[in-house]
């Protein structure tokens, strides 16, 4: 007997090192960053900086040397995926900062407008939890909604695996970095550690240096016409 897995979701898992110093450094300018929000109350969800008016975090040269690492990985992703990077340029579009402090948590999203999403963890304790991926579209799933945890829970799927779930989560260390489609729901696991976990993330829009017979990727802006 034979399995064979068709159409994968490619989900890319790195380390980007960064010495004390600077992970330091960093850690304090995202701290004054969210201090800025006089808004922020108690809740039981993630400070996001895109959500609060501080989504161009790159734009800070204290973090140039952390989005030059980013880059590197974003390439080895599109190399992955057999992508000509030759023909493409590459923008970040957005760069935030998250802190999740004890028990909160982000729910399920997507990142629609951009092509390509990021997650670095720049200060991770044990426990703090992770990310989960969830997909809409089960093509194992002989039935509507047989996958559902409530079927789980009736007996008639004896466990989860993966020709049987709709989603699955990553717990990653400190200094990973993960990397997957923007259009690919997901969320955070609740922080159980008791401390603060700070996040980096990023969306990056691709596009056609020169769309000259191509059809559906975006193409260059240098050539659009503002009205």
């Amino acid at each position: 007997m034979k399995i064979f897995n068709l159409f994968p979701l490619t989900v890319l898992q790195s380390k980007i090192y960064l010495e004390d110093e600077e992970r330091k450094i960093l850690v304090n300018e995202i701290n004054k960053v969210k201090n800025q929000d006089h808004k922020q109350k108690k809740s039981l969800y993630a400070w996001t900086g895109d959500t609060n008016g501080h989504e161009f975090l790159f734009s800070n040269n204290l973090f140039k040397n952390l989005s030059n690492k980013i880059s590197s990985v974003i390439i080895e992703y599109l190399k992955t995926l057999e992508i000509n990077t030759e023909y493409l340029d590459i923008y970040y579009q957005r760069s935030w900062a998250t802190y999740t402090e004890n028990e909160q948590s982000i729910n399920f999203h997507t990142h629609s407008q951009s092509n390509i999403s990021f997650a670095y963890y720049l200060l991770k304790p044990n426990k703090s939890g992770g990310i989960i991926f969830k997909s809409n579209e089960l093509q194992n799933e002989i039935a509507k909604n047989i996958f559902t945890n409530s079927k789980l829970e009736k007996s008639l799927i004896n466990k989860p695996n993966p020709y049987n779930s709709d989603r699955s989560m990553f717990d990653l260390e400190q200094d990973s970095i993960i990397i997957f489609p923007s259009k690919t729901p997901h969320a955070t696991v609740p922080n159980r550690s008791g401390l603060p976990r700070i996040s980096i993330s990023g969306d990056i829009s691709i596009m056609l240096k020169d769309s000259k017979g191509f059809e559906h990727l975006m193409p260059n802006f240098s050539n659009w016409t503002k009205f």
